[in-house]
């Protein structure tokens, strides 16, 4: 049997193809080995992994006194010393021959590209390495951090509880999962996601620390946050009351426009990733696939975020803003209100189709106790159409404190438009006019005055309608990319 043959009945190697089987076997060498020899010492440097193919290996494991506490065997097909190989470590246990026999090596040059390439067998062998740690103990500490237990565990990551021996404060430290190290892409997102998190101060944000590589992989050093995450908590009480969601919404509204203002969508707004404690906080967690936006970077072909919560123009692939993660936040507040999101679906492919073109049920029919503010927001955030979408932060913190604030958030405003024509010559005497117009409506609450200078051959050929249109629109009226601003905003001559 050649190489390549025994290779496709290893496990792990068995669903790679031929042709990489039979490239990858050119790289690698056998050796062979009598009974009572050293394959592996103890204290070694960890430059290849061996994958047993003929003959018996014991593997003895002492305890803490020095005494064999067991013994382990393995046979043809077993791979052994893949721990030392991929953390950089030196090897922890000796492998000795008990019969004479043969082994394949792989050395880290080959290991290496094999791993980036083939993701299924990344995942396998890393499997291996995290079953190897948590034989041996399991990850005691990284860097400076001492770890004190698992705190929970998901498809990508585990999270660790941990001490900072010198300040003496308590920490999460975040464990990027063995089979996505070597997914470049993954690996890099997840270290993204410490540079993005880091530059987020803010009360509604968990705070990243710091960041450390060891065992092989990435590990994220965060604030612990004390409470349960609301998915929990939605699966457990149902609906909550009104004056709960308003203030969760609040919340994370305040996380998501602060993030925002510095350029950072977070791309997975949902109830896993808020926490709650006992006072009522609420923290953002995970920006794992947030990223800095900026306006021309064009359609993309991966759909990113999760499902249920997901805006329609992420899902057809269009550039992605804040208004993404103000739609997500609408799912959110209307799945906390009725107790299920407004889409459900027994497949994704139906499910996102709802999102795009289904109107989500009347929220104010379901719940008829909402305050105006609360059934606004809801309403607002879910507009397909990001263009039309609710979008201005300073309008859905009004909405969402109710009372006075949300009323006048929610009052209308008439609009009306000056046209001022004149020769260059006087343009002096018009802008001193203007500017006491201006200063006349300071006293007038909620005021916004726009105040747009065109050169006089355009107002002269604005006759269809279209230029029309255009005129009204670089004045700020009617476009739909005018701010709502609810503030007292007074606007110089630009």
């Amino acid at each position: 049997m050649s190489l390549a043959e025994f290779l496709s009945t290893v496990p792990g190697f068995e669903h790679l193809p031929a042709t990489t089987l039979k490239a990858v076997s050119a790289e690698m060498r056998e050796d062979e080995f009598a009974e009572g020899d050293y394959v592996i010492r103890r204290g070694d440097p960890g430059e290849s992994m061996y994958i047993v193919r003929a003959g018996d290996l014991k593997v003895p494991v002492f305890d803490d006194t020095g005494r064999v506490r067991v013994v382990a065997r393995l046979g043809p097909g077993d791979i052994v010393g893949e721990m030392a190989l991929l953390t950089g470590e030196r090897r922890r246990a000796d492998v000795i021959a008990e019969t004479p026999g043969k082994v394949v090596v792989v050395e880290r040059d080959t290991l290496a590209p094999l791993l980036a390439e083939n993701p299924e067998f990344a995942r396998f062998l890393t499997e291996i390495l995290g079953k190897r740690l948590d034989d041996a103990g399991g990850v005691e500490r990284v860097g400076k951090y001492r770890l004190l237990g698992k705190l929970g565990e998901g498809a990508t990551a585990k999270v660790y509880e941990a001490l900072h021996p010198g300040l003496n404060r308590t920490v999460a430290v975040k464990m990027l999962g063995h089979h996505l190290v070597y997914d470049k892409g993954f690996r890099e997102r997840f270290i993204e996601e410490a540079r993005t998190i880091a530059g987020l101060s803010h009360p509604n944000i968990v705070q990243v620390f710091d960041t450390e590589q060891a065992y092989a992989t990435w590990f994220l050093v965060m604030e612990k946050v004390e409470g349960t995450d609301l998915q929990r908590v939605l699966e457990k009480e149902g609906a909550l009351p009104p004056h709960e969601v308003a203030d969760i919404v609040r919340q994370l509204a305040a996380a998501l426009a602060f993030a925002h203002e510095r350029g950072i969508v977070h791309r997975d707004v949902k109830p896993a990733n808020a926490a709650i404690d006992e006072d009522g906080g609420v923290k953002l967690m995970d920006f794992g696939i947030a990223r800095r936006y900026t306006r021309d970077q064009g359609k993309r072909n991966i759909v990113e975020g999760t499902p249920r919560y997901l805006a329609p123009e992420a899902i057809v692939g269009d550039p992605v803003d804040g208004r993404a993660d103000i739609y997500s936040l609408g799912i959110m507040a209307w799945e906390m209100l009725v107790g299920f999101p407004p889409f459900v679906a027994n497949d994704i492919e139906t499910l996102l189709h709802m999102h795009l073109n289904d109107a989500p049920p009347d929220i104010r029919k379901l719940r008829p106790d909402l305050p105006e503010g609360l059934a606004a927001f809801v309403e607002g955030a879910l507009i397909k159409d990001p263009e039309e979408r609710l979008s201005d932060w300073g309008k859905i913190d009004a909405m969402l404190r109710g009372g006075d604030a949300a009323e006048a958030a929610l009052e209308t405003f008439d609009e009306m438009v000056i046209r001022i024509r004149f020769k260059p010559r006087d343009r002096n005497k018009v802008e001193r006019s203007v500017a006491t117009f201006k200063k006349g409506l300071l006293g007038v609450p909620w005021t916004d005055v726009a105040v747009a200078d065109l050169a006089r051959h355009e107002l002269a050929e604005a006759s269809s309608e279209k230029e029309r249109k255009g005129w009204l629109e670089r004045l700020g009226i009617g476009a739909k990319t005018s701010s709502n601003d609810i503030s007292t905003r007074i606007q110089g001559i630009e």
